[in-house]
């Protein structure tokens, strides 16, 4: 058999350059001319060649001047196949879930993501990903969006308006008295709460900060005028004086009174911030918390009638009163 040919001899060892330059690169080592060429024993010309040529093959390389060295354009590229371990692969399938009930836009970039997890994994990881797919291991049961498609022209242009920071103009039908007015908003962000989106933002109409379904949002135009946040703005922290959604007027302690039937349900979670609970003798809770804006509480309250007592403030336990009379009378009336 005839010895290999100087020419196959230099077509390997060309080879074998350029997979240890694309496994030095993967592995983020220093990758410079000097550095290879002495590595590989070989010309500086030639490194610039053979980066030249893994660029052509589809290899985007850049010099990054302030590292000194040559890396992958997509810094987030690699040659290794990656793995999800099992906790990450559960978030990534709860996600599922979560996406559907968000509605349209979250579908779409879940599918996204999930074809990356099919093309960019391991064997391991896309065979573990296509099994637990096939069984459903958890539910998420948070109340999904209804017809996303009615709002899905003010959900992208309210993405686009915060993209853009200008402000967004609407006409806007409260649901309470159904009246429309037109206002000019500044959305500082979107919120989703039991099944329904929302927009929270500076109303310039209200001269405060404000939040609108985005089902009442009947017209809307991107102004081009530009806005800021105010510093230290938090969505979070903003509804944390409220229960959920609502807050208006002064702090207010709000006392209630949970029978020993269902202390045990409230006593097992956290409701609120600011909630202290006080165990009795009895069995029963007294369960206090303070906040602005009492509607929602209200309603939270009624969930669990006959086995909650609103004992303050005296405005609301009066009110309270006044609509359970209205409902016995409707009840009495139909019976």
């Amino acid at each position: 058999m005839a010895g290999r040919s100087k020419k196959d001899e230099e077509r390997t060892k060309k080879l074998h350059r350029l997979l240890s330059i694309l496994r030095n690169l993967d592995l983020h080592k220093k990758c410079t001319p000097q550095i290879l060429s002495q590595q590989f024993g070989t010309t500086e010309r030639n490194i610039y060649r053979d980066l030249n040529d893994l660029d052509a093959a589809g290899f985007s390389i850049v010099f990054d001047k302030e590292e000194n060295t040559y890396r992958f354009t997509d810094q987030d590229f690699t040659l290794r196949d990656l793995d999800l371990n099992a906790d990450e692969l559960t978030a990534l399938l709860v996600g599922k879930q979560l996406s559907h009930s968000l509605g349209k836009p979250f579908e779409k970039a879940y599918q996204s993501l999930l074809k990356k997890v099919h093309k960019d994994t391991g064997y391991k990881t896309r065979a573990s990903a296509d099994k637990i797919e096939k069984v459903q291991q958890f539910l998420i049961d948070i109340a999904p969006v209804e017809g996303f498609e009615q709002i899905e022209r003010q959900y992208n242009a309210i993405v686009e308006a915060m993209d853009k920071k200008e402000e967004i103009a609407v006409v806007y039908k409260a649901m309470k008295d159904r009246k429309e007015t037109k206002r000019d908003i500044a959305p500082y962000g979107l919120i989703f709460h039991e099944g329904l989106w929302y927009v929270i933002g500076y109303c310039y109409l209200r001269r405060a900060v404000h939040t609108f379904a985005l089902d009442c949002i009947k017209g809307f135009k991107i102004t081009g005028k530009p806005y800021n946040i105010p510093p230290g703005f938090n969505m979070a922290d903003y509804f944390k004086p409220g229960w959920h959604m609502m807050r208006y007027g002064e702090p207010v302690e709000v006392v209630l009174k949970f029978s020993e039937r269902y202390a045990r349900w409230i006593t097992r979670r956290k409701w609120h911030p600011t909630q202290v609970i006080e165990e009795q003798k009895d069995g029963s809770i007294i369960f206090k918390v303070m906040i602005e804006g009492t509607r929602e509480l209200k309603w939270w309250t009624y969930h669990w009638i006959p086995y909650c007592e609103i004992l303050a403030p005296a405005e609301l336990r009066k009110e309270v009163a006044e609509e359970m009379r209205a409902m016995l009378s409707k009840y009495e009336n139909n019976s």
